[in-house]
């Protein structure tokens, strides 16, 4: 069987361009809409493994793959020894038997290229599917370059090295405007290859944000020497960060903050805005609380069970209580409890 592959080229050739192909994939394609419709022409191989051999020149042969037995259980999937030397004379029992079994000639059905058209499509599909994967693949707990291309409703469209990717509403930072063209980074929590597509979950606004900025900007986050207990976020507005360290010697807000404010400024011109504030860990609560409410002077605390009554100047309530009540949820989140100024 020869079939119209000058046709079949400028066809292929369009996928390659569209989709970034290798030979290999094309081929494997082609022989994929091949056998589907074939199968669907011919439905006595409904059954039966059918493979596809397409030679440089154009020509299709197809095949009916089976196993040779001695007692034929499944005659869709095996023949008798008998049977398989009319074929192959040498042929032994057990062996994988190829039977030719193309068509004089094969000019699909309507269904039978409606079929295979499906199968093209679920072969794309599934391509790229094995691309947006890998290209992610590795990347987790990562930041990622990426560019707005559109606003569609509450998601936001961006371009991830030429990927597509949709950045949700849960990711996205409250109150910002995402802007066509705008430059932005995001974090990239997971990516998942399923049996019907690839997906990932990338965001802007959950604490790992936060800590994947800090993870580039410090190094001594990453040798060691000083460690994130804890991070605590409303995004766009406040972040407190809880580091700590196991040598004396190191100041660990000092380290974050850097010398002459450089690290600091790194780390804002990331946020877009946003505070951040570093408190190293103290076992003593009530220090620990008051410097979650810093720059606050707070006059006392009173803890009970999981609240703290905290008593402050009428002049530093403002303070103490934070921007959209920041400092406040901020620290409770941090201390697991109930803060109340009074």
């Amino acid at each position: 069987m020869k079939l119209d592959w000058k046709a079949i080229q400028a066809a292929m050739m369009e996928l390659i361009d569209d989709y970034k192909l290798d030979p290999n994939q094309l081929l494997e394609i082609s022989m994929q809409w091949i056998k589907a419709g074939f199968k669907k022409d011919y439905p006595e191989y409904k059954k039966s493994e059918i493979l596809v051999d397409i030679k440089a020149d154009g020509a299709v042969a197809i095949y009916k793959a089976t196993d040779v037995v001695e007692e034929v259980e499944d005659p869709d999937t095996q023949v008798s020894l008998k049977d398989a030397k009319k074929i192959r004379k040498d042929v032994e029992v057990w062996e994988r038997l190829l039977e030719e079994v193309t068509p004089e000639s094969m000019e699909l059905s309507r269904i039978a290229t409606m079929t295979a058209a499906q199968t093209i499509k679920q072969a794309l599909k599934n391509i790229e599917k094995e691309k947006f994967y890998e290209k992610f693949q590795g990347k987790e707990w990562e930041l990622l370059k990426a560019r707005v291309t559109r606003v569609h409703g509450d998601s936001v469209v961006l371009d991830v090295n030429g990927t597509t990717v949709v950045l949700p509403p849960e990711g996205q930072i409250p109150w910002k405007n995402y802007e066509p063209g705008e430059e932005i980074a995001v974090f990239l929590k997971w990516v998942k290859s399923e049996w019907w597509a690839s997906n990932l979950e990338i965001s802007q606004a959950n604490a790992d944000y936060i800590a994947a900025i800090l993870e580039k900007c410090i190094p001594e986050l990453a040798n060691g020497t000083v460690n994130i207990e804890k991070i605590a976020r409303m995004a766009w507005i406040k972040t407190k960060v809880i580091v700590s360290t196991n040598d004396e010697k190191v100041d660990p807000v000092w380290v974050m903050v850097g010398y002459k404010w450089e690290r600091i400024s790194e780390i804002l011109s990331l946020l877009d805005g946003e505070k951040i504030d570093f408190i190293e860990i103290d076992e003593d609560k009530e220090v620990f609380l008051r410097d979650l409410l810093k720059p606050a002077q707070i006059q006392s605390i009173e803890f009970s069970d999981k609240k703290a009554i905290i008593k402050v100047e009428e002049d530093q309530k403002p303070v103490a209580i934070g921007k959209k009540a920041s400092n406040i949820k901020l620290a409770s989140q941090i201390l697991w409890m109930t803060l109340e100024i009074v």
